[in-house]
């Protein structure tokens, strides 16, 4: 009785832990926004494309974006993965992002060190992507509106000058 509940185990250990991946070769792309007035937030999102030496397909991975850590999402067709996070726009600035990615076991360790105030950089990622951010534009520093106030206005004292000019 007590091998069965033990084999029953070791087969559910093996379902449910994710494959490892070795050698991956990845194919990224990424989106960042780029206009401040029609959005409240920074939004950054990584779509990449993974191929493992070891032919893995369903690898579970985590993402760590200067110390902030998201799961990462399997997309409908084999091998492509998301992840996506949002800043306010004064926390995004512009620049090069580095997001590292970590199968199961790496990201435990790094979940351990992180618990144990240890150093989180020996931690090595099973790959990164580096994200360049170019900020986000806050528009025009004068509105339309006050442009079109301030040509009417011009145009208001030009005609009434010219009036006063003919009149005179």
């Amino acid at each position: 009785m007590m091998i069965r509940i033990a084999a029953a185990f070791a087969l559910l250990l093996v379902v449910c832990s994710g494959e490892s991946c070795t050698d991956p070769v990845i194919t990224p792309s990424a989106y960042t926004t780029s206009d401040a007035v029609i959005s409240s937030e920074s939004v950054f999102i990584v779509e990449l494309s993974l191929a493992c030496a070891n032919g893995a397909q369903s690898v579970t991975l985590y993402a760590d974006v200067n110390g902030r850590q998201f799961p990462v999402t399997r997309g409908q067709d084999v091998g492509k993965y998301q992840v996506s996070w949002s800043l306010p726009h004064k926390q995004a600035s512009s620049g090069t992002y580095q997001v590292k990615f970590f199968d199961e076991e790496s990201y435990s360790a790094l979940r351990k060190a992180q618990r144990n105030n240890e150093d989180v950089n020996a931690i090595q990622p099973l790959f990164s992507v580096n994200i360049d951010h170019r900020g986000a534009w806050n528009g025009p520093w004068v509105s339309t509106e006050v442009v079109a106030a301030l040509l009417g206005i011009l145009v208001y004292y030009m005609a009434f000058s010219a009036k006063s000019t003919i009149q005179a």
